[in-house]
């Protein structure tokens, strides 16, 4: 489906995504099959237009906000395609990249499938392994309307990602269409750059052609800034985290995991933010005896937040007025485990702690999957709250937004990188507020400006934090990836080297700057 012209006026929420930019194009495409979108690719050149890859549209970097040319939207190519037995016995389904990962996820939890009809009689055979021994894919960014072929493109983690990683890992399978409407498939193990960084890519009329991948070391800690890069690479790690400047992902392959037998949601309540840092350094080294799937933290001026949040809009806000009003900060944490582990990690958890300084008796947990989400949504209400009140300033100030960092430090800076925040917002006089992914050292500072001038002063102030973040040797782009919006901070992290050999790469599989223009590079 082509839209032009008049009829492309009406489709205005095509030309945004949750970054709140919103961008313009002379053409929205919509297809429903690899082909189509092949037929698409080629109409771009024809017309020399860019293309912009879309998904669900749920970024906040405005990787999918379009600079004029194609507005290239998959959100129709939304089959489950199958199952397969990787090498090992473990299960893999495919999906087409409009699938959104909370169809995925329930489609696993149910083990029943919308496509199953249409399967391969392989495929259908394999569901009653499903059935047995039930699975799950573990990336569970925070938007869980999160198209795979976007979560693929941003290599997507979440809170789970202490335990479970990115979403590279788990995926087995790529099928890519290039900037000139080529398909490319891509197994995971069968093609890989060799010691200095070379590959060799075999083109449809026969030609063979040599190119390079950057020769980087990334941070240790969770990044997901620029193209997947070092000696030995494999190939379809190229295409993962790419943000849809290498090629368009039509079809994803994904490894998954056995489903734990139990679950347990935990909130802890804490006298300090000293105590809590305590806490997680305490539990982090005790992840897999615990069986520890997230460590997450809500600061006091987060807590202070959702008593307000309560006490304006009672439980319709998704705070539990039993919020003690004594707590000074909170961890979260999900711990998945058989049924016989959880009574031994629920102690050891108390003892954990009562070591830190905290009450075991005032903490809140929930087994049961409908208490399960109801802390669930309590944990989600803070980051919905904080949107809420950026919009509200922008009906004032529209070009004030929210200020969110995304930033990750190695374990042992975790303190210092705490105390770089309090010290500089306080000299800045800003509110903020400082919640997330602990665990992996991963906290987001959110600056509400309230005026243009506070907006201005907490940019500049964002740009320092990320500066220092890379002097610790972190990333400043550890989730959410750099988009449009954050470019700068990709030359902070790779140096004006590292961009280069990341725009080499780009020029070699897209000679003409034809996808993505203006993701990652000016």
């Amino acid at each position: 489906m082509l839209v032009m012209g008049e009829e492309l006026a009406g489709q205005g929420k095509y030309l945004a995504d949750e970054s709140r930019r919103s961008g313009y194009a002379d053409a929205l495409v919509l297809p429903r099959s690899t082909a189509e979108v092949c037929a698409a690719v080629r109409v771009a050149i024809a017309r020399d237009w860019p293309i912009t890859v879309s998904g669900a549209r749920t970024g906040i970097a405005a990787g999918a906000v379009p600079e004029g040319g194609m507005l290239l939207s998959l959100e129709r190519m939304n089959r489950i395609c199958g199952l397969r037995k990787l090498d090992g016995g473990r299960l893999a389904v495919r999906c087409q990249a409009g699938v959104s990962l909370k169809e995925l996820q329930s489609s696993l939890r149910r083990c029943k499938f919308s496509d199953e009809s249409s399967w391969e009689q392989s495929s259908r055979e394999l569901l009653s392994q499903l059935r047995e021994s039930p699975c799950f894919f573990p990336p569970d960014p925070t938007e869980t309307g999160a198209s795979l072929g976007g979560v693929v493109a941003c290599n997507a983690s979440g809170a789970h990602t202490f335990r479970y990683g990115p979403a590279r890992p788990y995926v087995q399978g790529l099928s890519v269409v290039l900037a000139d409407g080529e398909l490319l498939e891509l197994e995971r193990g069968q093609a890989r750059a060799d010691a200095d960084g070379h590959f060799f890519r075999q083109r449809a009329d026969g030609r063979r052609e040599r190119g390079r991948v950057p020769r980087l070391s990334p941070p240790s800690t969770k990044n997901a800034a620029g193209y997947c890069s070092g000696p030995g690479v494999d190939l379809i790690d190229l295409f993962i985290g790419s943000e849809g400047t290498l090629g368009v992902i039509v079809e994803v392959e994904v490894g998954l995991l056995p489903q734990p037998g139990c679950a347990s949601a935990n909130l802890i309540f804490l006298p300090s933010e000293g105590a809590a840092l305590d806490l997680t350094e305490s539990l982090r080294s005790r992840r897999d005896e615990l069986k520890l799937e997230a460590i997450e933290y809500f600061d006091a001026g987060s807590l202070r937040f959702l008593r307000t949040l309560r006490r304006d809009l009672g439980a319709t806000s998704g705070v539990p007025e039993c919020l003690p009003a004594a707590a000074e900060c909170a961890i979260y944490l999900d711990v998945g485990a058989e049924d016989d582990e959880l009574p031994g990690i629920v102690e050891s958890l108390c003892r954990a702690v009562a070591a830190a300084g905290g009450n075991p008796e005032l903490c809140w947990s929930a087994h049961e999957e409908d208490e399960r989400e109801r802390l669930r949504c309590f944990r989600h209400a803070l980051p919905e709250a904080v949107n809420q009140r950026i919009a509200m300033i922008r009906r004032d100030h529209p070009g004030v937004t929210k200020l969110g960092t995304d930033m990750a430090v190695p374990d042992a800076q975790l303190r210092a990188v705490v105390a770089l925040y309090r010290e500089k917002l306080a000299e800045a006089g800003l509110e903020y507020l400082i919640f997330g992914h602990v665990g992996d050292n991963h906290l987001h500072v959110n600056i509400l400006p309230e005026t243009p001038e506070q907006y201005e002063r907490g940019k500049r102030l964002y740009l320092e934090f990320a500066r220092r973040v890379v002097e610790m040797g972190g990333s400043p782009a550890a989730e959410h990836g750099i988009g449009k919006l954050k470019r700068e901070f990709l030359e902070l992290l790779a140096g004006a080297g590292g961009v280069a050999e990341m725009r080499q790469l780009k020029r070699f599989l897209d000679p003409g700057n034809r996808l993505g223009r203006g993701t990652l590079f000016a």
